[in-house]
């Protein structure tokens, strides 16, 4: 897992997730919550239709890649739109932008779900809906649900939804608010042909922890294909070492360049070996 970046341009976010657009689907995610909490709906129905807009700008941000597991999707899996926190539990996200990114089936489907785990009990607050609650007074309230992500049209900055997140504190991370270079070292085993995923301090076992569980990120295909990537990128570290071929070495030098590259297979994996001594 690597660290992304969000391009907050009118040309890469389309119309619908911002400005009166994004106020109008707040408000329709209110009056489903007011319908929920009346009787008259047993649950919220969303319309995934509206985040797979976002489908490809998301793909490209994470350069084709699982947001989490680093695998290339059109390899691996099928990539979804997956939102970050569960919209089964922060419904009011539903239709946030700054809520998705762009993850594979596997470990969005098969391990992560619905699953947001907590240092705590306490979650991030829901909107103060009552069933009493008219259409204008909730449409008062469509512009605290979240953040427009070119930072206009609601009363819900940017930097009080990252701050909302840090106080949290989910153990599931999220690359484009977390570093996961803070969190998590690799480890490689020659017997198994493996490289693992483990905490970089012990401080961070249970973001770890939550890591295996719900994204997957130590399944056993994730671990083979790593130790592939590993072994070529620690003989070029050992080539560069040994040869005196100054041309060599330059070609050398750009390819464990490439290799860190955002766009590469398991590239927060050779960037931390990157920074270790070189084994034999």
């Amino acid at each position: 897992m690597i660290s992304l970046h969000r391009d907050r341009s009118s040309q890469a976010i389309a119309a619908k997730y911002r400005g009166v657009k994004k106020l109008a689907q707040d408000l329709v995610l209110l009056q489903a919550q007011r319908e929920v909490l009346r009787g008259t709906m047993a649950q919220h129905t969303f319309l995934a239709t509206y985040w797979k807009t976002a489908k490809s700008q998301l793909k490209k941000e994470s350069n084709g890649k699982c947001a989490y597991c680093e695998a290339t999707t059109d390899i691996v899996a099928h990539g979804d739109v997956e939102h970050y926190r569960p919209k089964g539990i922060y419904w009011w996200l539903a239709y946030t932008y700054d809520n998705y990114l762009y993850a594979c089936q596997i470990c969005n489907q098969v391990y992560k779900s619905d699953h947001f785990p907590l240092p705590g009990t306490t979650r991030l607050p829901a909107p103060a809906v009552t069933a009493q609650l008219s259409d204008a007074e909730l449409a008062q309230l469509a512009g605290f649900l979240s953040p427009d992500p070119l930072g206009g049209a609601t009363s819900y900055s940017l930097s009080q939804y990252a701050q909302a997140h840090r106080q949290e504190r989910a153990l599931l991370l999220d690359p484009y608010a977390d570093d996961p270079a803070q969190y998590f070292a690799y480890e490689a085993d020659a017997v198994m042909q493996e490289v693992m995923l483990v905490a970089a301090t012990p401080h961070y076992q249970a973001h770890l922890q939550a890591a295996e569980d719900y994204y997957g990120l130590n399944r056993v295909e994730l671990k083979s294909n790593r130790y592939k990537v590993y072994k070529l990128f620690q003989l070029l570290r050992r080539s560069l070492a040994a040869t005196t071929d100054a041309q060599l070495q330059r070609d050398i030098q750009q390819q464990l360049l490439d290799m860190q590259a955002d766009d590469y297979l398991f590239a927060g994996m050779n960037r931390y070996f990157a920074r270790q001594p070189i084994k034999a």
